[in-house]
């Protein structure tokens, strides 16, 4: 005879299998990852390829301008600000999109309910969000290669672009958790990216910033992008523990919102 102990002892461990995340395997993640990427991005850009278009934008009227203006010794620096704006943008966009899921079609809500955890939820957004930009990013690589940028070291840009992408995909899903309304999803986003992009030195090196004033641009996760990105080029030349110290802010910040974003994020609403 079963007592009422074990049964509720039973009852507990039968409720762990359907929705515990024992029962989502790897595999099955991966599996969710896929789709959500899908969804959100490569059927979105078969139906509406103008995004490709819009998602690229601001770069590259940027790095026109940097051409008209300051003459083809910008346009390297140009290109490596318009990578990282691209990558960066990205990111924060898909705090636009994510709140969008949330408060106007309650995709969120489904994922909540599902076995899917909000880190994998964010992967698969940030790898649909990657689906917009890649023609941009294979231009951009095409005019590195143009301009005999691409050396032996291009592996370690790439390497930058990467925790580009995934710095500012966590941000960008930490922010979109705690925007409160969607018609505000995008200007916030957006100022966000332009205060990362185009105000610090991302498009141009940063010794064009008074001394003084230099300071102000280290706290920013973006001038160390570019920094690395200058000196792996060989456009600048920085001394070695400056390097160092980039690439520790960059993977400290690249650590500090994903943490964010798995344990502090508002993953299932009040």
């Amino acid at each position: 005879m079963v007592t009422v102990e074990e049964e509720g002892r039973a009852k507990e461990e039968a409720g762990k299998i359907p929705f515990g995340p024992r029962r989502h395997s790897l595999s099955a993640r991966i599996r969710a990852i896929g789709a959500l990427s899908y969804y959100t991005g490569i059927l979105v850009v078969i139906r509406s390829p103008g995004f490709i278009v819009f998602s690229s934008t601001t770069p590259f009227t940027v790095l026109f301008f940097l051409f008209v203006v300051g003459g083809a010794g910008y346009v390297p620096y140009g290109l490596i600000g318009a990578t990282i704006s691209i990558l960066v943008g990205a990111g924060l966009f898909l705090g636009a999109d994510a709140t969008f899921n949330r408060l106007q079609f309650k995709f969120q809500d489904f994922c909540v309910a599902s076995p899917l955890r909000a880190v994998d939820y964010m992967i698969g957004l940030s790898l649909g969000e990657l689906t917009f930009v890649t023609p941009s990013l294979a231009v951009l690589i095409c005019l590195f290669g143009y301009l005999r940028l691409i050396t032996w070291s291009f592996p370690l840009a790439l390497v930058v672009m990467l925790l580009a992408w995934l710095f500012s995909s966590a941000f960008g899903f930490f922010l979109s958790t705690f925007i409160l309304r969607s018609r505000s999803a995008f200007s916030v986003t957006s100022l966000v990216a332009t205060l990362l992009t185009v105000v610090p030195p991302v498009f141009y090196p940063i010794r064009v910033i008074p001394s003084s004033f230099r300071f102000l641009a280290y706290l920013v996760p973006t001038t160390h992008l570019s920094i690395l990105m200058q000196s792996i080029l060989g456009l600048q030349s920085y001394p070695k523990d400056q390097l160092i110290v980039s690439w520790a802010v960059l993977l400290g910040f690249t650590i500090f919102f994903f943490a964010l974003a798995a344990f502090k994020a508002r993953w299932r609403q009040p």
